[in-house]
């Protein structure tokens, strides 16, 4: 009976020590996990269920059309009226949540079943949801707010536009003095040269067959207080006086007294004074050879005749609009004849469009013209000048042959030249070269600083250029200041360097670099330095892109526009493409189907350890224009920008983070990863994107955070999560390291590292949960925030928070649904672990549920046998004991 009751105790322990065996093994748990990872992979490697190649049994319209929610919430400023009027500081207010659906359309353009990948492309289309609700860490839960709703934000591309256009605000600064030369030059001619030209014809209407010249001017000589033994004095002077007197400077300009200019000339050169006067009048009419007292007495006739005569008709007159004669003056100038006095008012003195109008912008003086005239000229828009000055069309072509001319831009022919002599000088000015010798000297005309020279503030006095070497500092083709040049230099005033050389060698950018770079002196170099930067940049800048766009600093506008699309007055009246999003819709929204661009095209891996994972990204020519953006060799060079490619063509495949190519970063003169703040580049083994949730539980992993950086997860504790054993991972993404500049900007040279053009960090704080047996993210939420350095241009380096103000915030949530999470503890959670044979294999039936019977079987038979083998012993030991007490 021994050897039967240890035989059966035997064999029952060997059944439970055989099941307990498939338990401490893993062989259940094994047999899950190999059946899970198979689905995993079975879900990606584009085979059907008969292991035939149809990618489209995996990828099916499931993948290819996915809708997800976002919530944005954004800083608006709530005191935007006092911030604008008074210069208040602004005050904050986050608005939202602003909740859309995220709509993605992708297409497989190809499934390597070789190399084991999928690459496809894919969009968004972006919708407001109205019924959504969004739900605080509080569990609060909080409606979707309109798209309509206003939001008051920093104008993000401000900064930028300041840079992007010095080269074009320095030639608007050019037409603006030139405007305020040419008004001076009308206002002259109104008040001196048509009175003057009027003279003229009085005084040769004077001479008749019987009064000569010689006559006239004893006659002026001796009303205007002369002594009549004098008179006999003014012989052979009619030829000179009236006729043959010209400019020693420029003999092709009369100035006899029967000339326009003329009786101007002499009646502003003043009163005979017998000495430097004197002697300098009757050298330029030809009487210098005379002595005293004839001379003087020649020189008083010569005076009382053209300053009287001068004045009688208006000469030196204030010009407004009282005037007299405003209508013949202007007539006589520029030969039209304005009959509507109001008309002529408006033409001549509105502020804002009138020849001699003014008008003051932050500070900034002006002309009137510039804005009526000049700019729709310039644009050939004379439709736009006649309704503004209320005129025909040959009209308005006649004054503006007028006026243009004065202001030299070659429009409508060629400059007008002043006679220097009117003021003492020599030769003739046109506003070109006026503008030259005043940019870095003194006004040629008032011999003073103008205000919009090198010689303002604190730098009046320093600077002494020529008129040539303020043509080469304004107009050299390479460092010239109306060139893109200008840009350059405004990156040396906020980085404090100069842009690397070809060897990539940077210099400190001071007042003897510039001095260098230019051949002036230092003192004239530092006020260049303050024109460019402080002057031109902080001033003129913001004045003209409001004066051109009506833009300023600051935006109002609907949450929808900031998001998916807005056009920018500023960018096009620079000439740049207007159109601007911080989401990538498919169209920028109320453009009327403007395209946001070529498709995105991404390269995922489908098998392996890398599977789901994002291999690389680049794009395809889809936008219709026949270019492809850019594009790299085969051999991985950068070939170039703005190729010629096929509809449909893949190009810029790179395994970086597209706004931190290699290419990018050469842009950029290698500056790029310094302002970015970091390294991290690569897209190889992220997940996140479009890539597949699929992750290491165990081990820290890349996360590609919204296309914008990398980033690494850092391992938390087991938890369980809808009943299903996951690992925490969370993600931090430091903004103080994330400066996104370049990303937001794609300007692919170095203005995407210029220091505080665009100055957005990007912070992400991100939470999943990861679930060990499929490796898949099935928890994950995500608020990505964009912080904006508010210190200004120049800055680097912010303290995040007390530097930057959060501007905007995006909300991502996603979690395995309640169904899916019960499916799957049926399928996988309840069938494993020591007593997962209970189950009876869930809901998956087949094998787990035969090694679940067969489980239940050996511990049902162990433990009978077992039993079996006990009682046996129990039986046995009782008989012995019978026995040992019998005896």
């Amino acid at each position: 009976m021994t050897d039967k009751r240890t035989m059966a105790i035997g064999i029952g322990v060997l059944l439970l020590l055989v099941n307990l065996g498939l338990i401490v093994t893993g062989f259940v748990d094994g047999q899950i996990e190999s059946t899970v990872e198979g689905a995993v992979s079975d879900g990606m490697d584009g085979l059907d269920e008969d292991g035939k190649q149809d990618y489209t049994y995996d990828y099916d319209d499931a993948w290819l059309n996915v809708s997800s929610e976002k919530a944005y919430f954004a800083n608006s400023i709530s005191n935007l009226e006092d911030v604008q009027a008074n210069g208040t500081d602004p005050e904050y207010e986050m608005i939202g949540p602003f909740i859309y659906y995220e709509n993605t359309t992708r297409e497989v353009l190809n499934f390597d079943y070789e190399d084991d990948t999928v690459t496809y492309t894919g969009y968004e289309i972006y919708e407001w949801c109205e019924n959504c609700t969004w739900m605080d860490d509080e569990g609060v839960e909080h409606a979707s707010v309109s798209g309509d709703t206003l939001t008051n934000q920093v104008n993000i591309l401000w900064n930028t536009q300041r840079v992007a256009g010095m080269n074009t605000g320095i030639e608007y600064l050019e037409i603006f003095a030139q405007g305020m030369f040419a008004a001076q030059m009308i206002e002259f001619d109104l008040s001196n040269r048509a009175p003057s030209i009027w003279a003229s014809d009085d005084i040769s209407a004077m001479m008749t067959d019987t009064v000569t010249g010689d006559a006239a001017l004893a006659g002026a000589y001796l009303a205007a207080g002369g002594s009549n033994d004098m008179a006999s004095a003014f012989q052979n002077l009619e030829q000179s006086v009236m006729y043959d007197a010209v400019d020693p400077s420029n003999p092709d300009t009369c100035i006899a007294l029967t000339c326009d200019i003329g009786p101007v000339i002499v009646a502003g050169m003043g009163a005979p004074d017998g000495g430097e006067v004197t002697q300098t009048r009757a050298a330029l009419y030809g009487y210098g050879d005379r002595s005293e007292p004839e001379l003087s007495a020649i020189d008083l006739g010569v005076y009382a005749l053209a300053a009287n005569t001068f004045l009688a008709r208006g000469g030196g007159d204030e010009i407004n609009n009282e005037t007299p004669q405003l209508r013949e003056r202007f007539q006589e100038v520029s030969g039209v004849n304005i009959i509507n006095p109001d008309t002529l008012e408006f033409l001549l003195f509105d502020d804002f469009n009138g020849l001699l109008g003014t008008f003051t912008l932050s500070g900034v003086t002006l002309p009137g013209m510039v804005v009526g005239l000049l700019l729709p000229l310039q644009s050939g828009d004379y439709f736009t000048a006649m309704e503004t000055y209320n005129v025909g069309l040959l009209t308005v072509v006649d004054i503006a042959g007028y006026a243009e001319t004065w202001v030299g831009l070659g429009l409508l022919g060629s400059p007008t030249e002043f006679e220097n002599i009117l003021l003492g000088g020599q030769g003739t000015l046109t506003a070109g070269e006026w503008w030259m010798g005043a940019f870095g000297g003194l006004d040629p005309l008032a011999g003073t600083y103008i205000e919009v020279g090198l010689n303002i503030g604190d730098y009046v006095g320093m600077a002494a250029l020529s008129a040539e070497k303020a043509d080469f500092i304004l107009n050299d083709e390479n460092i010239g200041l109306k060139t893109t040049f200008s840009r350059e230099f405004v990156y040396g005033e906020l980085a404090g360097m100069s842009l690397p050389d070809e060897n990539g060698v940077q210099s400190v950018w001071d007042d003897a670099y510039v001095a260098n770079l230019y051949d002036i002196d230092e003192d004239s170099a530092a006020a260049l330095r303050s024109w460019v930067g402080d002057f031109v940049f902080e001033v003129v800048m913001p004045v003209l892109i409001t004066f051109l766009s009506g833009n300023t600093e600051y935006y109002s506008m609907p949450i929808t526009h900031w998001l998916f699309g807005f056009s920018d007055a500023a960018s096009a009246s620079f000439g740049f493409f207007p159109w601007v999003s911080l989401e990538t819709n498919l169209t920028f929204y109320g453009s009327d189907g403007i395209g946001t661009g070529d498709f995105s095209v991404y390269k995922m891996s489908t098998a392996g350890e890398t599977k789901g994972q994002r291999l690389a990204q680049g794009y395809m020519n889809s936008d219709g224009d026949g270019l492809c953006d850019y594009d790299y060799g085969s051999d991985g060079v950068f070939i170039g920008y703005d190729l010629p490619c096929e509809d449909g063509q893949i190009y810029g495949m790179t395994e970086h983070l597209t706004w931190r190519a290699p290419h990018r970063e050469d842009a950029s003169l290698g500056l790029l990863t310094g302002h970015a703040g970091n390294s991290d580049t690569s897209l190889m083994g992220t997940i996140g994107g479009v890539s597949a949730p699929l992750a290491s539980p165990s081990e820290s992993f890349m996360v590609n955070v919204a296309g914008y950086a990398i980033a690494s997860s850092v391992v938390g504790e087991e938890t369980t999560f809808k009943g299903i054993p996951m690992v925490d991972h969370t993600v931090s993404l430091d903004p103080a390291q994330t400066q996104i500049q370049g990303k937001i900007l794609g300007a692919s040279n170095w203005v995407d590292a210029l220091p505080g053009a665009l100055p957005v960090y990007l912070g992400a704080d991100i939470d999943m949960k990861v679930e060990p047996i499929s490796n898949a993210v099935m928890y994950g939420k995500v608020k990505v925030t964009f912080h904006l350095d508010m210190r200004g241009t120049g800055s680097s380096d912010p303290v995040i928070g007390e530097d930057t103000m959060p501007v905007f915030e995006i909300h991502t949530y996603s979690e395995i649904a309640d169904e899916d999470a019960s499916d799957f503890n049926a399928q996988v959670t309840d069938n494993m672990g020591p007593f997962g044979w209970t189950n009876f294999g869930g809901s998956v039936g087949g094998i787990l549920l035969v090694i679940s019977v067969a489980q239940a079987m050996f511990y049902v038979i162990g433990i009978g046998l077992i039993a079996y083998g006990g009682l046996v012993m129990k039986d046995e030991d009782g008989e012995s004991l019978i026995e040992n007490q019998d005896e």
